[in-house]
């Protein structure tokens, strides 16, 4: 068994039956902090929460902002957030524009969506992994530069002393 995995996901899709499917896959795989929202509109009110990862529909039902409105939103109030369309929008105009706006990729509902859904979900935890540990290590890295410059000071000092 896999441990729990703390990454904030969102899940905006108008579609309740499909929306609980997701649920229940990224639950299986162990995603503890998933959202689920029927429309853009409550999503965005939620980016306070800063999520990692948005699932996000192209079409979101009459009278709402679609996808590609949110995710403009999303990308001036969470850049960091990654983006995934899941939508049965195959429009290959659609997904270039998607892409060129900043999406992680482009997901179009099918029987292997959510396998690749949880594969593209595998490789962005990996990837803030790496990016977590790079960060340490360039804070590592800064502070034994520190340590070290101090140490020559002190050591200079000493033999200053030491000539007097």
């Amino acid at each position: 068994m896999s441990k729990p995995d703390h990454t904030c996901i969102f899940v905006v899709e108008d579609d309740l039956m499909y929306s609980r499917t997701i649920l229940h896959l990224l639950e299986s795989r162990n995603f503890l902090n998933v959202r689920l929202f029927s429309h853009g509109e409550e999503c965005l009110e939620h980016l306070h929460l800063d999520p990692d990862v948005i699932l996000l529909d192209y079409w979101l039902g009459d009278g709402k902002k679609n996808g590609m409105e949110v995710m403009e939103v999303i990308r001036r109030k969470s850049p960091k957030t990654k983006v995934i369309f899941l939508t049965a929008m195959d429009n290959l105009k659609i997904a270039q524009q998607t892409m060129a706006m900043g999406a992680y990729d482009y997901v179009v509902k099918s029987e292997s969506a959510l396998e690749r859904v949880k594969n593209l979900l595998r490789r962005i935890v990996f990837e803030n992994q790496i990016q977590e540990e790079n960060r340490v290590l360039r804070r590592s890295r800064r502070l034994i530069l520190v340590f070290i410059f101090l140490l020559i000071v002190g050591l200079a000092g000493i033999l200053l002393l030491k000539q007097y």
